[in-house]
């Protein structure tokens, strides 16, 4: 994942919305939403075939949510050197499996590379990050923030452009939307993340070619290399439901699929 976008509000009817995009590259085979592990079978979400872990997930009991970002310094430089033994996508798999609020405390975390796991319901939501030395947790204020690879980065050029304009669009759906209406949920977050699709991409690494504030990552890597945004996530999350939608062609307005709980 490399944006995620958190509109948090306990008092609000829906307390807590989402829009996840999840950028990789294209070659890394994966799998839509669903319930992959049978060891936690009432999980849901997308899954990482390489690894076996997981960008985001629900638990629809709780209900809810865990989202897992690569982490980067606040200078822009590469976090790390060499490789690590154990694949980040577990944590959040690992967090929705404890039921205290610290899901990293019997975790060895210098065995991962540096991240940053959402773990958010309806009265609460915590950032914790580890740039791999030292793990730092705390709450995701009230109202609409975005999470990229720096963390709760308000310099961050996407933070900049597109949270005042998701913030100004906040869904609040009631309870009694309809399930199966993209629109009745979310509003206008579906159109913002079609927009952005249609912007100028964001690149990568040395490619200046592309938009640092957008959404939507597009680069060409040589060798037939692509990294890209693969699939953009909405989420809906009362005390007692999780709202779910999901597509892998985020240009296409068309393309959104609710996801069944």
């Amino acid at each position: 994942m490399c944006t995620v976008i958190v509109g948090f509000d306990p008092a609000a009817h829906t307390p807590l919305v989402i829009t996840a995009i999840r950028d990789e590259m294209r070659s890394r085979p994966w799998d839509g939403p669903g319930r992959h592990w049978p060891d936690q079978p009432s999980v849901v979400g997308g899954r990482d075939r390489l690894a076996g872990g997981t960008w985001l997930a629900v638990d629809p009991t709780g209900p809810r949510v865990a989202a897992l970002l690569n982490g980067w310094p606040w200078d822009g430089r590469m976090p790390w050197e060499g490789s690590y033994p154990a694949s980040r996508g577990d944590l959040p798999l690992h967090a929705l499996a404890v039921p205290e609020r610290d899901p990293l405390a019997e975790e060895d975390l210098s065995r991962y590379a540096p991240f940053h796991l959402l773990l958010a319901d309806a009265g609460r939501a915590d950032l914790h990050s580890w740039d791999g030395r030292r793990l730092h947790s705390g709450p995701v204020p009230v109202g609409v923030s975005t999470v990229v690879n720096t963390g709760l980065d308000p310099a961050d050029p996407r933070a900049l452009r597109h949270t005042p304009e998701f913030a100004a669009t906040r869904p609040d759906p009631s309870p009694l939307a309809e399930r199966d209406g993209v629109a009745r949920v979310w509003g206008r977050w579906p159109d913002l993340v079609t927009e952005a699709a249609l912007a100028r991409p964001r690149s990568a690494g040395s490619d200046e070619s592309g938009d640092p504030s957008g959404l939507i990552a597009h680069a060409d890597l040589g060798d037939g290399l692509v990294w890209a945004t693969g699939s953009v996530t909405l989420l809906a999350l009362d005390d007692s439901t999780i709202r779910y939608a999901f597509t892998d062609t985020p240009a296409d307005p068309a393309a959104w699929r609710m996801i069944g709980l």
